[in-house]
């Protein structure tokens, strides 16, 4: 029922009339830019720190960023820097697929065993999971029963034994089949899956005829929304508008060298800046990238308390957040009851948890709202 309520109180606050208060913007933007060098301070694994974030009701459109780009000869880091966005490319992967709900070529309530390729079907039918009873509304919301291939020790060895090592999806869906078993039912638990989104990715290209990158970009039209830097590793050119790239660490070692197939096929493959990853989210939540309002309604409700269709919800303080976080220490977020939305990046993955820097600069935020507001 609080859940609900929440939920409720998001459909409600996104769609208020904000009012701009740009009085308050200059000494909001100096404690945001001091909790994000004090966080980084605290965190020196990191070499740097981007976040840019939005809000009309604050009189806020800001970036603020500290350290550099690399932990030697790196130059500062500002929200204009790239890098891999990891799991947040999940939310892009499930507006792409209500695109296509949208235009009848899929349905939520479409049995796995349908949509995806016969030999994919076969051998996860194989293994023991429903293919028939398995939803699309499951694999988006994480309550399929699938597991995940890479909770097993033996996909990180063999990335850190081969950093350039060539994946496909189809041999990392192997692995789910070979390695693992089903953890449960369809519908029975949530059980967060990388497996389910890199099959929401085969799904994508089988209906579309195109690579998964281009693809998403077709149907969510990046030119549309504004999303010049934003890209598909690998798979698309870098555009003329992105950035150059900052350095990813995994502790000490740079990864950004790394061959990201293990995090390319669904459950990441993204590269953007700060600011784009901010807006994508804010342009999805405000209704802009969904064609209809069901479509909207049923990414942000559907699902369950945890994760709804491409979107983790979490609380900071007393406000609801919905958005995603990803493996690289990224993270987009909007907090309706401060019409705030916002997108950044810790650069190293064993940094402390970028929700930690979420709950600070929204509890900024917070602070220099109006009272009618908190």
């Amino acid at each position: 029922m609080m859940m609900r309520r929440a939920l409720l109180l998001f459909v409600l606050l996104n769609c208020a009339l904000a009012l701009p208060a740009p009085a308050r913007a200059s000494a909001l933007e100096e404690n945001l830019q001091a909790e994000i060098e004090s966080f980084l301070a605290e965190n020196p694994t990191a070499s740097g720190v981007a976040v840019y974030l939005v809000s009309p009701r604050l009189g806020l459109d800001w970036c603020g960023a500290a350290g550099t780009t690399a932990r030697e000869g790196g130059e500062a880091l500002t929200c204009a820097h790239t890098c891999r966005i990891a799991s947040n490319t999940k939310t892009y992967v499930a507006a792409a697929v209500l695109r296509l709900v949208e235009q009848g070529r899929l349905s939520l309530d479409d049995p796995l065993g349908d949509i995806v390729a016969p030999d994919l079907a076969a051998a996860l039918a194989g293994d023991g999971y429903d293919v028939r009873a398995i939803t699309l509304r499951h694999v988006l919301s994480h309550t399929a029963g699938l597991a995940d291939h890479t909770n097993d020790p033996r996909f990180e060895e063999i990335i850190m034994n081969e950093p350039r090592h060539p994946w496909t999806s189809a041999e990392q869906l192997g692995y789910l089949v070979e390695w693992m078993d089903p953890i449960g039912a369809p519908g029975e638990k949530y059980r967060y899956s990388d497996s389910g989104y890199v099959i929401l990715g085969t799904v994508i290209e089988r209906l579309t005829g195109q690579k998964l990158g281009p693809a998403v970009r077709a149907l969510l039209d990046y030119d549309r929304l504004g999303l010049g830097a934003t890209h598909w590793e690998y798979m698309e050119p870098t555009p003329a508008a992105a950035g150059a790239r900052a350095h990813q660490y995994f502790g000490d070692a740079d990864v950004t060298q790394w061959y990201a197939g293990f995090d390319l096929y669904g459950g990441g493959g993204i590269v953007t800046d700060a600011r784009e990853l901010a807006l994508f989210m804010r342009r999805l939540v405000k209704g802009r990238v969904l064609a209809r309002d069901e479509s909207l309604v049923a990414m942000t409700g559907r699902g369950s308390e945890t994760y709804r269709l491409g979107l983790m919800t979490m609380m900071a303080g007393d406000h609801l957040c919905v958005g995603h976080q990803g493996f690289w220490n990224t993270f987009a977020f909007h907090v309706p009851a401060l019409d705030l939305t916002l997108g950044g990046t810790i650069l190293n993955h064993h940094a402390a948890n970028g929700w930690q820097l979420v709950e600070r600069l929204v509890a900024v935020a917070d602070r220099h709202a109006p009272e009618e507001d908190r």
